[in-house]
């Protein structure tokens, strides 16, 4: 038997193309988020995007845009008030899937109002990043100690596939490897 992945919603925080220049591991996020954005197309897992003040910090990067995921503007560093306001609401019952930026600022937020309502979150480690690596190792360490759960995108895939027969293995495998 299969999982049934539509216990997952994928959340893009914030992966906006204009703090490309000032963060290191920009890149890497995007190379992750891609890779989990194609393994949620393959997987039915519904994806929603979040943008801070768009006119002032550009869009969602275009190569995520490229999956064509709905997205909500913000101006809360949380995406939980966005989100609420939304006619796109998210599943109260699914396991919440975090990549974006920065770690200690909306991520950071985010996930604590989702954890207030209760909801199961998992941080993709190697699929959010801060300005600063030390702050980003802050905000993971005390979203663990609050209740997240902090893995990276192949434990995540690994798990939303559960078993080596599911139909979709090999392409998802094929991701990572």
């Amino acid at each position: 038997m299969h999982s049934d992945t539509h216990q997952y919603e994928i959340l893009i925080v914030d992966i906006q193309q204009n703090f490309q220049p000032h963060i290191d591991e920009y890149e890497s996020v995007i190379e992750v988020s891609q890779k989990l954005l194609s393994a949620a197309r393959m997987l039915e897992i519904p994806i929603l995007a979040f943008e801070q003040y768009p006119k002032g910090l550009g869009h969602t990067d275009s190569r995520l845009m490229a999956f064509s995921p709905p997205v909500i503007e913000k101006t809360a560093f949380s995406a939980m008030a966005a989100a609420a306001q939304s006619a796109k609401s998210l599943s109260l019952k699914s396991i919440k899937v975090i990549v974006g930026l920065e770690a200690h600022i909306c991520v950071y937020q985010t996930v604590q109002d989702l954890l207030k309502c209760g909801q199961q979150v998992y941080v993709l480690a190697d699929g959010v990043c801060s300005r600063d690596r030390q702050h980003k190792m802050w905000a993971l360490e005390q979203l663990r100690c609050d209740g997240a759960k902090v893995m990276c995108l192949e434990t995540f895939l690994f798990e939303a596939l559960k078993d080596a027969t599911h139909p979709q293995f090999k392409q998802v495998s094929k991701l990572i490897q």
